[in-house]
This record gives C-alpha cells, structure tokens and sequence, in this order.
C-alpha cells in the first residue's frame, strides 16, 4: 500500500502542477487525473468513477484569474488513489466505494484550496526575484527561481496527498469490512444521483446555444468514460 501511495502522490502531484504553474494542458481535470492515478494504482474503473463524480459536480468553476475554486484535483486524485488501493483488497462494488470515498475526500477539495492560497503567495515572492535577475540579466538565478516554484508546488501537493491517501485507504478499508450489506447498494444508487445532479447543475449553467452545444459535447464525453467504466468493470 506505501509503494501504492508512493506513486500517486507523485504522479498526482505533477498533474497538480498544471492546474496553473506549469503548461495547463488540462491532464489536471478529474477525468484525466483521476482514472491515471487509478490505472496505476492498480483500478482504472474506481479512478474513472473518481473522476467523473469530481469533474461534473465542478465543472462550471475552474480556477480562472485570482479566483481559487475547490481543488478537484488534489481531492479527485485521492480519492482515486484509496478507491484504487481498497478496491485490490476488498470485493465491493466500484460506484458504492467510489460515493463513500467521494464523501471522505470532500474536505480535500478545501484543504487544495488553502495549499494554492500559500503556493500563490510563495510564487509571487519567486517571481520578484526572477524579475529581478533578469533585469540584472542574471539567466541563472532566473531559472533557479523558475525551478523553485514548481518543486514548491509539487512538495506541498505531495506532501499533503500522501498522508491523506494511507490514512484515507486505511481507514475506508476498515469501514468497507463493517459495512451492512444493505448499504452498499443504496450508496451505488447515490452515485448515480450525484451524476444526475451534476449534468442538471450543468444545464442550468448553459442558456445559449453555445453553450448548450458545448455542454452535450461535455456530456457525450463523459458517456462514453461511463460506457468504458462499465466495460471495465
């Protein structure tokens, strides 16, 4: 299980680091994040499940401008992580573990946004310095600075997802073997009503034709990583 939480706070706190430090080419988004951390951790279908659940539920707040949204990432690629781990040691069904952990990893979603509150304001420092340097024509201390951002950002992320995952995979791991039979189904039944919820909030959100066209676009995507989760699981 460590070797398993190894992993996934470092791939997850890489993929963090594209939320807005680095490149932002969208492999943060839950649904990217997640069923990778999942895959590697040994359940593609319970990061799939993750992912989904965090990204609809999130869709219409990304972390634009000075704005910090709940960390979907940070939370995503926990919960993918002990829904992975838990999954390869107990026989439970991947959408009632995937509701359980969702509702576990929620106040991760908050905690991601304090970490990008202290990263934002460790960033601003560096980048007077590489200002600095570079005004000074100082090309070294520039990237020095460059590099020190992203290796904050990834220790901070790091180094809150590792003890979450192996707390969070002990403690579901524990829960999973008292809970009542009858229980699990009614969790699997709340997943897909948290989904329901979810392309409702998104609807809403969308009143123009653009928008509507873009939301199906959304939706289709998301249908077929559910067509695959099923596949798979």
């Amino acid at each position: 299980m460590i070797s398993q939480a190894l992993v996934a706070s470092a791939v997850g706190s890489l993929l963090w680091l594209d939320r807005f430090q680095m490149l932002q080419l969208m492999v943060s988004r839950p649904v990217v994040a997640a069923p990778l951390v999942g895959w590697l951790v040994g359940d593609l279908g319970a990061g799939l499940a993750s992912g989904i659940l965090f990204e609809l539920l999130w869709l219409r707040q990304p972390p634009v401008g000075g704005y910090i949204p709940p960390d979907t990432t940070l939370a995503s690629v926990a919960g993918a992580a002990i829904s992975g781990i838990v999954r390869t040691q107990h026989d439970i069904p991947v959408t009632s573990l995937a509701l359980m952990v969702f509702l576990c990893a929620l106040p991760v979603a908050f905690l991601g946004m304090v970490l990008d509150a202290a990263l934002r304001n460790g960033l601003t420092r560096l980048a007077r310095r590489a200002n600095l340097a570079a005004e000074q024509l100082n090309g070294c201390g520039a990237w020095r600075s460059i590099v020190g951002g992203l290796i904050l950002g990834f220790s901070l992320a790091f180094l809150a997802l590792f003890p979450i995952i192996i707390v969070g995979a002990l403690f579901i791991g524990q829960l999973v073997k008292v809970l009542p039979a009858g229980l699990a189904p009614a969790l699997g039944f709340a997943f897909y009503a948290a989904l329901l919820v979810a392309v409702a909030d998104c609807m809403v959100g969308h009143e123009e034709k653009a928008g509507v066209l873009l939301f199906l676009l959304g939706f289709g995507i998301i249908l077929i990583g559910g067509l695959i989760f099923g596949v798979l699981t």
